[in-house]
């Protein structure tokens, strides 16, 4: 297999998102060889903020199960011990939910984070030491104005090969109120067509600077921005962009997606009617703070983080349409935890036309790869083995690509946007790109799936988006590289049927991907069964 294109924009947290949302605008235009989607691809060099994310074993740092103190006296106390036995002078920035805490090294340290984090490790009363790192998100927004605004990728195979079939799914369930969905980036805007649907949620951004909006965590999960000036200095950066980026005005671009309202003649559809939609603000200038997003995934779905009010409204389904580098243990922790509550983590796999990037490469995560509407893999999408499936997320397939030139008019998801640069503006809608859009496409079907089966563990939610996923197009990268696209594409009538055991009607065969329709074979409701039972063991266990 070709090794993926390599870029040398790692300089600074701001030029990793911008690096990120030009490869994949240059995708959806394009500009991207074929070969360049692969399983195989490096990861892109990690950009740390010069922290530590530690977890303690039970007691040692003295602070309770829950995180708070017992005394102060006694959690500084455990500090100047780890400082005294690693000889490292560490100092507390916060805690963290889940016995984690947020430490600050050195900075002679700071500049190899990896190594503090293992001479950290090598104290009998840590269990776990991660460097904190910046994360970005996985989106891309093409702004030619020729774009079509209709939705054919909504549609069943007769539309469109990589359709997802909501008309037949919309004829089983269209969502239900009692489900929530919690969407873990930049924040939401008051939309007209979403602000109904969206439920008091809270922003974990921890700094000011990055924030944008004047202060640190609070419950205000309204989207600020996160426009970056011209010469502006990220936290933890020595180096100041040089141009100025716009809003990108994402976590609403995100829900739209999975919740817009719909059937109320005005703007877009959604994939659920009816879902509530918890917004949980993590991504602000500069991106996202691993420790940041870690409390907002654990608090969207009903985990205790220390000094934020409890959820009132805890969610079933996750989304995650950021991320970047590979699965930490902090990260896969919280994974495991959300999952023992029946949470399910839907992840985008991200747009470096490499390898899966965390939280997507997490195990108990749903990780979402993107085609283009005639249901080939989109030239920009990550994809690797831990993919569970692939959803419509715009651009060019990547046998579309013709000595660095799309032949063919990419495809594009219509969303809810702003059109305000610097501040807010007026309310619009827009094309957007990218395995960041794919992802709600899956969260928003998982949502119905719930409604129709409220008692589905996560395990047994992915086995049934696999099992009713369609074959990928014959002749297509994801069927000549078998194993690294997931299941095939997603079907949201055979996902509900699934969930609620009655077999989908039959669909009409997409041409050349050797079936449709998203029937469940015998097989797969033992796979269901089966994967019912070992969750219920590992549950057990644990």
């Amino acid at each position: 297999m070709p090794q993926p294109a390599q870029s040398d924009f790692r300089s600074s947290p701001v030029t990793r998102r911008w690096r990120a949302s030009v490869f994949a605008a240059a995708a959806v235009c394009g500009a991207m060889p074929a070969s360049t989607a692969l399983a195989a691809g490096a990861h892109a060099a990690p950009a740390y903020t010069g922290q530590i994310i530690v977890r303690w074993r039970d007691g040692a740092n003295g602070t309770a199960s829950d995180g708070s103190n017992k005394t102060p006296a006694a959690a500084e106390d455990a500090l100047k011990q780890l400082s005294e036995r690693t000889g490292i002078a560490v100092t507390a920035r916060r805690a963290m939910g889940g016995n984690l805490h947020l430490l600050q090294v050195p900075d002679a340290l700071a500049a190899d984070p990896e190594a503090a984090a293992a001479r950290l490790r090598q104290d009998p009363r840590i269990a776990d030491a991660v460097p904190d790192r910046w994360l970005k998100l996985h989106d891309t927004l093409p702004n030619d104005p020729e774009f079509i605004s209709r939705q054919p990728y909504l549609m069943g195979t007769g539309t469109a090969v990589g359709g997802v079939n909501l008309p037949r799914a919309w004829d089983r369930s269209r969502g239900s109120s009692g489900v929530v969905i919690a969407v873990v980036d930049t924040g939401i805007l008051p939309h007209p067509d979403l602000a109904a649907r969206v439920l008091p949620g809270y922003d974990f951004i921890s700094s000011s600077t990055i924030s944008n909006d004047g202060d640190g965590r609070d419950a205000d999960a309204t989207d600020a921005g996160d426009n970056v000036p011209a010469n502006f200095t990220c936290p933890g950066s020595s180096t100041p962009t040089q141009t100025a980026t716009n809003n990108s005005w994402h976590g609403t671009r995100v829900a739209s997606v999975l919740g817009a309202q719909t059937n109320n003649a005005q703007d877009i559809a959604g994939v659920d009617w009816n879902a509530r939609i918890l917004p949980v603000r993590v991504s602000g200038r500069c991106g996202a703070l691993l420790s940041d997003t870690v409390d907002a995934m654990r608090w969207a779905g009903g985990l205790s983080v220390p000094n934020v009010p409890a959820n009132a409204t805890p969610a079933r389904v996750v989304n995650i349409s950021l991320g970047g580098g590979t699965c930490s243990s902090i990260e896969q922790q919280a994974v495991n935890d959300l999952n023992a509550r029946g949470v399910v983590v839907v992840a985008a796999a991200g747009n470096e036309r490499g390898a899966v990037e965390a939280p997507g490469d997490c195990s108990g995560v749903v990780a979402v790869t993107a085609h283009a509407n005639d249901g080939e893999n989109a030239s920009y999408a990550n994809v690797g083995p831990q993919v569970a499936i692939s959803a419509p997320g715009g651009g060019c397939g990547n046998s579309q690509v013709v000595n660095g030139q799309c032949t063919t008019t990419p495809s594009v998801i219509r969303t809810l946007n702003n059109d305000g640069k610097t501040s807010v503006g007026a309310y619009v809608v827009t094309s957007s790109a990218g395995t960041s859009f794919a992802a709600p496409m899956v969260s928003g079907v998982v949502a119905m799936m719930f409604a129709v089966n409220g008692s589905l563990t996560p395990a047994q939610v992915t086995a049934a988006l696999k099992a009713s996923a369609r074959p990928h197009p014959s002749g297509t990268y994801c069927t000549t590289n078998p194993g690294v696209c997931g299941a095939g594409l997603l079907d949201a009538d055979g996902a509900l049927a699934a969930a609620a055991g009655t077999p989908p009607a039959q669909a009409a065969p997409a041409p050349g991907n050797g079936g449709g329709g998203g029937a469940i074979a015998p097989w797969s409701a033992l796979l269901l069964a089966l994967s019912g039972l070992l969750a219920f063991a590992l549950r057990r266990r644990m």
